[in-house]
């Protein structure tokens, strides 16, 4: 398939769907660490349909952006937001290295979306 020329609007609103798609999967995997091996039930559908929903949409932003460009961009920002997440719900720690590899995972969508 290839993908039609599309106005800044159009651009806009797939960025947002992308991002609501990077929220669902941020939310997902937070919780997966709750689900403590898919044996506690409520976080455990709340990881399931959190995946539906981020896979659905990321879906529906496929149809319009291409594949390498969204899934850099929706792969890093989640990777970066996950850490986050990781820092303020489970008090987790990060090193000088793992937040120089955040930082060129970042440099490299930045490029990939720039050029």
């Amino acid at each position: 398939m290839i993908l039609k020329e599309i106005s800044n609007e159009e651009m806009l609103m797939n960025y947002l769907l992308l991002l609501v798609s990077i929220g669902f999967e941020v939310l997902g995997t937070s919780l997966l660490k709750k689900t403590d091996g898919f044996t506690n039930l409520l976080p455990t559908v709340g990881t399931l349909t959190s995946y539906f929903i981020c896979l659905f949409v990321l879906s529906h932003v496929l149809k319009r952006l291409p594949l390498s460009l969204t899934y850099a961009t929706w792969g890093s920002v989640g990777l970066i937001l996950v850490t986050i997440a990781g820092i303020v719900f489970y008090h987790e720690t990060l090193s000088i290295y793992s937040i120089a590899g955040l930082f060129l995972v970042v440099s490299g969508t930045v490029l990939i979306n720039v050029f």
